[in-house]
């Protein structure tokens, strides 16, 4: 029988899987990136070509992202594609 648990949050599932408080923070400011750019895709009513087109990058990197699936792209192309969508990106150090 197969076991499976819910998490509620990124670092809450980071902490199950004993990761570094710091790689949570990471997957958490990833996650709100391609969340933010699925809503701005959505929003604007964008096929994955257009937004490709408009964002600069393959049809391909949309349509993972818009999968939910940002593996293998790295997190400056991601505020790019988030820039040329009309967001707005800011990062907080404290």
């Amino acid at each position: 029988m197969k076991h499976s648990n819910e998490y509620r949050s990124v670092t809450a599932l980071a902490k199950a899987l004993n990761l570094p408080e710091g790689e949570a923070r990471r997957v958490d400011i990833r996650t709100d990136l391609v969340v933010a750019i699925q809503k701005a895709v959505t929003k604007k009513g964008l096929t994955h070509v257009a937004s490709a087109k408009l964002t600069g990058v393959g049809r391909t990197v949309i349509t993972a992202l818009m999968n939910g699936n940002s593996k293998h792209i790295s997190t400056d192309r991601l505020i790019h594609i988030a820039e040329q969508l009309g967001l707005r990106v800011s990062l907080k150090v404290a």
